[in-house]
């Protein structure tokens, strides 16, 4: 949130405000699939699942006024979870991948010699494995390829597994699976006579039978000097740019001392970072590639 809109960063954390909304299936439905997936880790049992998706449906239909949409979409989150419990509920036990959603605080020193707390959830973890599960409307298999060293969720469950073991995973499973009715989803549409029921029962056998559209795992085989990479192009920098905002934004003269670090976002950006295309000098950000490139030629 910091890094995309900082005002939005000082209203959440700063004042500690939140904003009257409705309930969103892009943003909550993927909280629904992961209670289930932590369920049926920490209890191997389906119903186990199926209670976690309980607690959480309970949890967002307090929170907002919208329980025959939240109640729908966990319905079908029972549904999808189960699928992806039958295609990966073995391979759990073969990673002992046992533990889900642990609380990780770890103190990390800056290259300036600044140090701070990082607290963070990894989505499951096993014997030298770690998982990251996403629920997502589309994804491209060869951009979670290319992009993975600078992929910012995968490098900060590194980083607080590192602080914690000592060492790196030998391996994360980076897990995909595919929210229904998005713009883009190539699954069954909702028919004009048909009740919402049926339809979700008629999605449930979609999923199930078509699981190669719904999931998707990459295997990530994480390394010391790729990881190291990412720390100091990435992380550093912009810890220590944070810690300058933070120490400028609590400062008790803030109105005295001149404003290099919080700004608003303008409106009319294009930020393909954000909006899933490609952006320009892709090849020279993901390899220091000149390829492709050329000296400015000037037309004026």
């Amino acid at each position: 949130m910091w890094l995309v809109d900082r005002v939005a960063f000082e209203v959440s954390y700063l004042r500690d405000l939140e904003a009257v909304e409705s309930w969103n299936k892009n943003m909550m439905y993927g909280s629904l699939i992961q209670a289930g997936i932590e369920g049926y880790i920490k209890t191997r049992q389906p119903r186990g699942a199926a209670k976690f998706i309980q607690t959480e449906f309970e949890k967002q239909a307090a929170k907002y006024d919208d329980l025959d949409e939240i109640s729908w979409w966990a319905g079908l989150a029972q549904h999808q979870v189960t699928t992806w419990i039958s295609l990966y509920g073995a391979e759990l036990d073969l990673f002992h991948v046992d533990k889900s959603e642990c609380q990780h605080k770890i103190q990390i020193t800056l290259p300036s010699g600044r140090s701070l707390l990082l607290n963070g959830f990894i989505d499951g973890e096993g014997d030298s494995v770690i998982m990251e599960n996403k629920c997502r409307g589309e994804w491209s298999e060869d951009d979670i390829a290319r992009e993975i060293d600078r992929n910012l969720q995968i490098n900060m469950y590194q980083l607080l597994y590192k602080a914690t073991y000592g060492y790196l995973p030998e391996r994360i499973w980076y897990q995909h699976i595919r929210r229904p009715c998005g713009f883009g989803y190539r699954g069954p549409r909702q028919k004009s006579k048909e009740t919402r029921e049926e339809f979700r029962l008629r999605l449930a056998e979609a999923i199930d039978t078509d699981r190669d559209y719904h999931f998707f795992r990459y295997w990530v085989r994480p390394d010391e000097e790729r990881f190291e990479r990412f720390m100091h192009g990435c992380l550093y920098p912009m810890l220590e740019a944070f810690l300058d905002w933070y120490t400028y934004m609590t400062h008790p003269n803030r109105k005295d001392e001149i404003n290099r670090y919080h700004w608003a976002t303008p409106y009319g950006l294009y930020n393909p970072f954000m909006e899933g295309t490609q952006e320009r000098f892709r090849n020279f950000r993901l390899t220091g590639s000149t390829l492709g490139l050329r000296p400015k030629v000037s037309y004026r």
